[in-house]
């Protein structure tokens, strides 16, 4: 099953895709996408550590690319893929080292790596296999769109993509739900696991 989880900073997105993935059990898999690079990031890093305390996951710190990740049938949540796109349009070194810089490439020396359509098209070639995995797969992204504000044209650009992503993962999915003030609602599908 594929399941998309999105919704604004501090929703209780995590808490409710924590909960889910443990309710449809298996071995459970997360994958961290945030990069440490400050004191900061550390302690939210060791914070979320302490909060899937004895919940059953083992943890995947994946700031770069999330290719050659476990499929065995895992139940695997990926947190988040707002950090992910932001990882690979402005940190360069968080990118695959690919240098064939074919229209799918994430490398950040690729000539095309400046529009909004070749990260759109890098990252669903990317994710693709994800959404073909024999475990549960659980994506939790952030809705960062609609707050009505004008930001620079790279932030615009970000929120093209991470838009585009979103979009194409509810797309793709079975069942995918926004958390609003710790409520979840329900966009499409329906879980055994899961009354709501």
């Amino acid at each position: 099953m594929r399941v998309f989880i999105c919704g604004g900073a501090g929703a209780g997105k995590s808490a409710f895709a924590e909960s889910m993935a443990q309710k449809m059990g298996g071995r459970l898999v997360y994958v961290a996408t945030m990069p440490v690079v400050s004191d900061e990031d550390k302690a939210k890093v060791e914070r979320h550590h302490r909060l899937r305390a004895g919940k059953g996951f083992t943890t995947i710190e994946r700031p770069g690319a999330l290719s050659d990740l476990p499929d065995n049938g895992e139940t695997m949540l990926i947190e988040c893929l707002s950090t992910h796109v932001a990882n690979l349009i402005f940190n360069p070194g968080n990118t695959t080292a690919d240098t064939t810089h074919n229209t799918d490439c994430l490398h950040p020396g690729c000539p095309a790596a400046t529009t909004t359509d070749h990260w759109i098209k890098a990252l669903k070639t990317e994710l693709a296999p994800l959404l073909k995995r024999k475990g549960n797969t659980i994506f939790v992204s952030a809705e960062i769109a609609s707050d009505g504000t004008t930001y620079s044209p790279e932030t615009e650009a970000y929120k093209s993509v991470l838009t585009a992503i979103n979009r194409y993962l509810v797309q793709n999915s079975d069942a995918a739900f926004e958390v609003v003030c710790g409520i979840p609602v329900k966009i499409k599908g329906e879980l055994p696991c899961l009354k709501v």
